[in-house]
């Protein structure tokens, strides 16, 4: 048995697109995939991309296997940054709400920094800011 020869047959298998499945070719480019449906692409434009690309797949192919990719990452944990300590916490005033940044429809805030999702999932919103907003954004 020669093990080097071995293992460079299955990387080669492993490469081979032909011989892989749709599923292990999507999982090859699940973080663009992931990239582009958080930016607002409509699934079918994504499928219709992959298609072009060499991938097909029908749409219900493509959402059964984006759903069981996502299933085998898992979600994250997610520990907090500070413990809250309930006596120190002081109600917020509606004053000192935190201003609205108003985002072009074209671009895309990213971040990998785990800490950042912490903040927005501790954070609590402002309601009323936010009804503000929604009026005047054309329907």
């Amino acid at each position: 048995m020669d093990r080097k020869a071995i293992a460079e047959r299955l990387r080669a298998l492993a490469s081979d697109d032909k011989k892989r499945s749709k599923a292990a070719r999507l999982r090859d480019v699940i973080d663009d995939v992931e990239t582009a449906l958080a930016a607002g692409v409509p699934r079918s434009s994504v499928v219709e991309e992959l298609a072009a690309q060499g991938l097909q797949m029908s749409l219900a192919t493509f959402e059964t296997t984006l759903k069981r990719i996502r299933q085998k990452r898992g979600k994250p944990q997610i520990t907090p940054i500070a413990p809250v300590i309930p006596s120190q916490e002081k109600p917020a005033k509606q004053s000192e709400a935190p201003p609205i940044v108003e985002l072009e429809s074209d671009s895309v805030i990213t971040s990998h920094n785990p800490a950042d999702l912490d903040k927005i999932i501790g954070s609590k919103p402002d309601l009323a800011a936010l009804a503000k907003l929604a009026k005047r954004k054309p329907k």
